[in-house]
C-alpha cells in the first residue's frame, strides 16, 4: 500500500485499518509515516474532435494565467508524442487537484473548456471525452507519492522502509534516492524482493 494509504489509515484510527502487529506499531514508524508528506498530482486528458492549438517546435506547452492559484494552469498537447491523439492534457497539483477530485467529470469539463475558451476563443470544438485520475480519493492512494520534509534524514527513510513483525513496506517513498519517482518505487521492490527471498 502506498504511504498515503497507510497515512489515511493511521489518522482515522490511530493504527493501521485492519492490521495488528504482534506488539504493537511502533512509535518510530508512526512517526515516519505521519512526517512524510503526500502530494496530489493530477493529469486531467481531454480529447477532441480535432486539434485547434499551435503545434511543431517549441509549441507542446502552454500556460494560463488566472487569479486563483494552479486552476486549470499547465497545459500539454500530445501530439508530439502521439500525432493526431488530438489531445490535451492539463495538470493539477495538490489542493486544485483535490477541489477537482471531489466534483464530477462534467464540473470538471466544464470549467476546463471555458480555461480553453479564455485561451484560444469561442470557436473551439467540445472535447469528445475527458478522463480524471483520482489518486486522493482513492482510500488505498490518497494522492500521487511522497514529499519528504526538508528536514529528513536517512533515518527517516530507514524507519519508513524497515519491516514491522511480519508486515514489510516498499515504494517510492522507501526509496532515499528517488521518492516521488515510478523508479524509485520499482528499485525499492527488487531491493525488498532480494530481501525477502533471503529470510
Amino acid at each position: 500500500m502506498p504511504s498515503g494509504g497507510w497515512r489515511s489509515g493511521f489518522r482515522a484510527s490511530g493504527r493501521a485499518k485492519g492490521l495488528t502487529c504482534h506488539g504493537g506499531w511502533h512509535r518510530w514508524k508512526l512517526e515516519a509515516i505521519e512526517k512524510c508528506d503526500i502530494m496530489v498530482y493530477t493529469k486531467i486528458f481531454l480529447k477532441f474532435p480535432y486539434k485547434f492549438w499551435p503545434c511543431g517546435p517549441g509549441k507542446e506547452f502552454f500556460i494560463y494565467a488566472h487569479e486563483q492559484r494552479g486552476y486549470y494552469t499547465f497545459w500539454q498537447h500530445m501530439e508530439n508524442a502521439y500525432p493526431g491523439s488530438n489531445m490535451l492534457v492539463v495538470t493539477l497539483t495538490n489542493e486544485e487537484s483535490k477541489r477537482v477530485e471531489s466534483q464530477s467529470d462534467q464540473e470538471t469539463m466544464k470549467e476546463a473548456m471555458g480555461v480553453l475558451r479564455d485561451i484560444f476563443g469561442p470557436d473551439i470544438p467540445e472535447a469528445l471525452d475527458i478522463l480524471v485520475p483520482r489518486w486522493y480519493n482513492n482510500p488505498y492512494q490518497r494522492g500521487s507519492y511522497s514529499n519528504y520534509p526538508i528536514y529528513a534524514d536517512s533515518q527517516m527513510v530507514e524507519n519508513m522502509k524497515a519491516p514491522v513483525g511480519r508486515i514489510f513496506f516498499t515504494g517510492e517513498h522507501t526509496s532515499e534516492k528517488f521518492n516521488g519517482y515510478v523508479h524509485g518505487g520499482y528499485l525499492a521492490g527488487e531491493l525488498q524482493t532480494i530481501f525477502l527471498k533471503c529470510l
